[in-house]
């Protein structure tokens, strides 16, 4: 079974999100914050990472440099109220993507990069 971490502080989302992708075979895990998802990850290994961009202590960017930083190469998507071409950007220079939430396809997206990209 694939795993994906969510990364959102904004927890209503984070359980629509995480009762649609278990629905469909993957095992969550989920996160409110930057600090605790970096937490997570040192005890888990996931298959892709989705995060929010804008949370309370940090953004998703800063995440995604810190998971670079330490060599750990997961797939990341950064997700953002705002269809931003500068978050856009900034995930594809550090090696994620970008989806707004607001993207019909946002499900689709997460379950495509969950399954078809090797760990790593």
């Amino acid at each position: 079974m694939k795993s994906i971490l969510i990364v959102d502080d904004d927890v209503t989302l984070l359980n629509i999100l995480s009762s649609i992708l278990e629905k469909q075979q993957f095992k969550i895990y989920k996160s409110t914050s930057v600090q605790a998802a970096l937490k997570l990850l040192e005890g888990n290994t996931v298959d892709a990472i989705c995060s929010d961009f804008n949370m309370r202590d940090g953004t998703g960017l800063e995440l995604l440099e810190k998971l670079r930083q330490q060599n750990i190469s997961t797939p990341f998507m950064l997700m953002s109220g705002n269809d931003d071409s500068r978050l856009e950007h900034e995930a594809k220079r550090l090696g994620g993507s970008f989806c707004c939430k607001t993207d019909y396809e946002l499900i689709r997206k997460i379950k495509d990069m969950a399954n078809t990209k090797e760990k790593q």
